[in-house]
């Protein structure tokens, strides 16, 4: 089946332009600020994540420093990739030209594919690289030739360069071919090679994972056990809500169409384990979005080739309107209030307030005496507070912040056992068994009336460190 190679890239570049004319609004996402920081303390590996995605926010900050339409500039370019090969998913699933140009827009214009396009995310490069083995995978169940295995294991190995998550798709593959008996498929050497390739890729990470006690997979069963009822109560919910509620005939009329097809049937039961994987483990909802996108995309084929009367390709683009504007920041700042855009996309919320933070700390500074001043230290209840005051904070005169949070527990360490505490996001009484007092002093506020993480949460000074830092540090220590 020939490719709409010209089509298909006009499609991913507007995904791209799109992404990037708004790249700017709003501000930094709170997961932005932490891998900025990240990537000034560049490692193998991190308690929460492989190395790669901060490894860009490092790039970008070296290229332009605080700009951050070149910190999504790759997220952007990502996500035109992931619309490409939705479309090349098409092709193998047996779709003509138009076909395959509106898998690209029913991808592309999806609103987990644009939310996560829009920040700089280890979902959005996992999502790209999921999209890129579904496809080789795919292709292996059409060909039946295992050489597939060889580039799938090579990006297998890439992606746990960005998030493990990929393992989770290696053993639902696994099991789709068992469970649909292409044992052939399971059991050649071509799969060997491929595995081979993916540890030697993913080695150095791994090792440092292995040498670190396995930080991620202790980060795992926290977040598991912190999520496990919301997780499990939206996941269903969300395959239809974060790509667009339009495309649920499409979702069922491409299982139905996978699962009559003896060569496609794996792409159809691989949904359903991925469900089960997701809900067992309490896995985030997005984490098998790219297995609904497999549905979606052969929903299209599906229609197009039986029903090609019917308006596909109107439907898709009302979608993808509608979708842009609840994923992306378009309507003005100063309306998301009112139109409760923040209650529909959190993520979008949780760019908004930073450079007020940093003012209201300042001012909460600048109100202490002179002598405490002079010995001053910032702490954070999580690394959003703190990326923040790191980034928007030397402008204002204030010192880099410390938070127990995750890895930025690693990142600095106080010494200074006289120093003033200006505290974010902690309780007086979390802290009050560590300092001789704490009071609170006021509340974050974004000025915006915008419902987030931080907004309305305490800001407490607190004097008095009752034990040395090199003692009460540990203490503070927590993942979440």
């Amino acid at each position: 089946m020939p490719l709409a190679t010209r089509a298909v890239l006009v499609v991913a570049a507007l995904a791209s332009v799109v992404l990037l004319a708004v790249a700017a609004r709003y501000g930094w996402h709170r997961d932005e600020l932490y891998f900025l920081e990240a990537g000034k303390h560049l490692a193998l590996g991190y308690v929460d994540q492989p190395p790669f995605t901060p490894l860009l926010a490092r790039l970008a900050d070296l290229i332009a420093p605080g700009n951050l339409f070149v910190l999504r500039l790759a997220p952007a370019l990502a996500t035109a990739a992931t619309v490409v090969f939705g479309a090349l998913l098409a092709r193998e699933l047996g779709g003509a030209r138009r076909a395959q140009l509106l898998a690209a827009g029913a991808v592309g214009g999806s609103g987990f594919v644009l939310g996560a396009g829009h920040l700089l995310a280890t979902a959005t490069f996992d999502l790209m690289t999921w999209m890129a083995m579904l496809w080789l995978f795919t292709r292996l169940l059409r060909t039946a030739a295992p050489r597939w295995w060889v580039p799938w294991g090579v990006i297998a190995g890439l992606s746990l360069w960005n998030k493990d998550l990929v393992t989770l798709l290696v053993l639902i593959v696994g099991v789709t071919l068992l469970v649909t008996r292409r044992w052939r498929l399971l059991v050649n050497g071509w799969i060997a090679v491929g595995a081979a390739l993916a540890l030697a890729i993913a080695l150095p990470q791994l090792l440092w994972q292995a040498t670190h006690h396995w930080p991620q997979l202790e980060m795992a069963r926290v977040l598991s056990k912190r999520l496990a009822g919301e997780n499990r109560t939206l996941l269903v919910p969300s395959q239809l809500l974060l790509l667009s509620p339009v495309f649920v005939p499409l979702m069922v009329r491409g299982f139905r169409a996978l699962w009559r097809s003896a060569d496609f049937r794996p792409l159809a039961v691989a949904w359903p384990v991925g469900m089960v994987g997701a809900f067992v483990t309490a896995g985030r909802p997005y984490y098998v979005i790219p297995l609904t996108i497999v549905l979606v995309v052969a929903g299209v084929v599906a229609t197009d080739r039986t029903r090609p009367e019917q308006r596909l390709g109107r439907l898709v683009i009302v979608s993808a309107v509608l979708t842009t504007l609840v994923a992306l920041p378009i309507i003005p700042i100063s309306l998301l209030p009112s139109s409760h855009f923040a209650d529909v996309n959190q993520a979008v919320a949780e760019t908004v307030g930073w450079p007020q933070l940093a003012d209201q700390v300042k001012g909460v500074v600048a109100g202490l005496p002179a002598d405490e001043r002079a010995h001053v230290m910032i702490l954070t209840g999580s690394y959003g507070e703190a990326g923040a005051i790191d980034l928007f904070g030397p402008s204002r005169g204030l010192p880099h912040a410390f938070s127990p949070h995750n890895s930025y527990w690693y990142f600095r360490q106080p010494d200074d056992d006289r120093a003033t505490v200006v505290a974010v996001r902690m309780l007086p009484d979390e802290l009050a068994p560590f300092f001789r007092e704490c009071g609170q002093v006021g509340r974050v506020d974004n000025g915006l009336d915008v419902a987030n993480e931080v907004q309305g949460e305490p800001i407490v000074v607190c004097r008095g460190l009752l034990e040395p830092w090199a003692s009460t540090w540990p203490r503070l220590k927590f993942l979440a």
